[in-house]
């Protein structure tokens, strides 16, 4: 309901009514989807707090793009009560941590936030049981805020957090946590996948003389659970959303005869450009995974999974007047050609 609301289904019926018997069709495809996201068995992180104040956020996955350096540092971030700047990520090194499964299957926020989450958590706790120590007072009575450490009611009473970690180092309060400084490493093992689930609408117009697909409205609304960045979010879906419209009409892996690659470079292989792309408006639904104590569902892959289908449903439906079955991917020019050929109902 809500993606055909944002897709304004009505009106583009209304068009496609109007375009009927028109060189230039127009089809409305739509396709629901659901994943399995967040896959384990686990992921690491340890945080540690410089004694200049730095933050550091060591992890076992690295980023292609994903703005791991954003979300987990943001993650990092709130449970530490410290300025987002002050925070560095630094992935793609299991020595870091021990162990890593890595960055694939849309998982890193799912299963490596909820890590850095529990790590930052217990970073925490050490600062108020050092600042405990400092002020003369009970851990309870310390609060983290703004990248100080203050006793409750006396917010004028207080320590920068670089301050506190360097009384950390000498701090004998931490011997029964296993040393000095305030630094932990915390893993996460989900009992199981979360779904992340969307809805996706597009019109495409075909030109019944060139042979050829264009997309002209594009819609999406996704559930990802809790969003850690909206904006990071929306950019994963658009490039997700590019990656299956391109799959739809031009990408593809072609061999000759002798199992040779033919599509092989970017002058072969068909990806979609910006003026290929049609808008692409996206709504977000937030209803938390119960599996994770951040309620993040996967997000990274879930924008590729739809519009092949929507795409190919689209165009049948924009031929429907010609006996045309569109039942493979990509598109093409020349499948289309043929498919028109085969419907037996070849237009004028």
């Amino acid at each position: 309901e809500r993606v055909l609301a944002l897709f304004d289904y009505a009106a583009w019926r209304k068009e496609q009514a109007r375009r009927r018997g028109s060189a230039t069709p127009i089809g409305i495809g739509l396709a629901a989807y659901l994943e399995a996201t967040a896959i384990g068995p686990f992921e690491g992180a340890s945080v540690r707090v410089d004694p200049s104040g730095t933050v550091f956020v060591l992890v076992g996955v690295s980023a292609q793009g994903q703005a791991h350096e954003t979300t987990l540092a943001q993650i990092c971030a709130d449970e530490l009560a410290v300025p987002f700047e002050d925070v560095v990520v630094l992935g793609g090194d299991t020595q870091h941590v021990g162990y890593g499964i890595g960055t694939i299957a849309s998982r890193v926020a799912a299963v490596a936030g909820p890590a850095v989450a529990r790590s930052a958590r217990e970073v925490a706790r050490k600062t108020r049981r050092v600042a405990a120590e400092l002020f003369e007072c009970v851990d309870e009575d310390v609060v983290l805020a703004d990248g100080r450490v203050f006793v409750k009611g006396l917010p004028s009473k207080s320590l920068r957090l670089a301050e506190v970690a360097r009384a950390a180092v000498l701090s004998k309060t931490l011997s029964a946590d296993g040393g000095p400084g305030l630094t932990a490493c915390a893993f996460f093992y989900p009992e199981t996948v979360t779904w992340g689930f969307g809805a996706y609408a597009v019109a495409v117009e075909v030109d019944l003389e060139a042979c050829t697909v264009t997309p002209l409205k594009s819609a999406t609304v996704h559930d990802c659970g809790r969003p850690i960045n909206p904006m990071v979010v929306e950019g994963q879906l658009h490039g997700g959303i590019v990656q299956g419209i391109g799959s739809a009409l031009w990408e593809e892996l072609r061999y000759d005869s002798e199992g040779q690659l033919l599509t092989g470079t970017f002058i072969e292989y068909g990806l979609p450009r910006a003026d290929q792309v049609p808008p692409l408006d996206v709504e977000h639904l937030e209803h938390p995974s119960v599996i994770n104590e951040l309620g993040i569902k996967g997000v990274g892959e879930t924008g590729t999974i739809a519009p092949g289908a929507a795409v190919a449903n689209a165009v049948e439906d924009a031929l429907a007047d010609y006996g045309v079955l569109i039942d493979r991917i990509p598109v093409t020019g020349a499948r289309l050609f043929d498919a028109l050929r085969a419907g037996g109902r070849w237009p004028a």
